[in-house]
């Protein structure tokens, strides 16, 4: 990439980062980190503590310090549907299904009737 096209892209993502800016300001849960912060330093600037002493009492070394913070992963939302199977007791055919939408479940749900497909299944862990 030449430079210009990274300055180009350095500028067009600090310009983004600007107008997200008032956004984060305005965050209650950074106003109480910003809170925590500051009443933090008055502490340890009240016993004459600094951060150093403080990783040193609780046994984090400075290796850990070094390495890039990632943030942790999204939390899923939703849970997978659970698999049904169901078997035919006339044909002695089993199948796996999310949801009636199947092909073969509908068939069977066509010829049989939804309540005695139903009867078949079952689920497997």
């Amino acid at each position: 990439m030449s430079r210009l096209a990274e300055f180009r892209a350095l500028e067009h993502l600090l310009a983004a980062k600007k107008s997200e800016l008032p956004f984060i300001r305005i965050d209650p849960h950074l106003k109480r980190e910003f809170e925590f912060e500051s009443k933090l330093h008055d502490l340890l600037a009240e016993y004459q503590f600094g951060l150093s002493d403080i990783l040193a009492i609780s046994g984090i070394e400075d290796e850990d310090r070094n390495h890039s913070w990632s943030p942790p992963l999204p939390l899923r939302r939703f849970r997978a549907r659970q698999s049904r199977y169901y078997r035919n007791p006339y044909t002695a055919e089993v199948i796996e299904a999310k949801s009636t939408l199947n092909k073969t479940l509908q068939r069977w749900i066509q010829q049989y009737g939804r309540e005695e497909v139903k009867r078949w299944a079952t689920v497997w862990y």
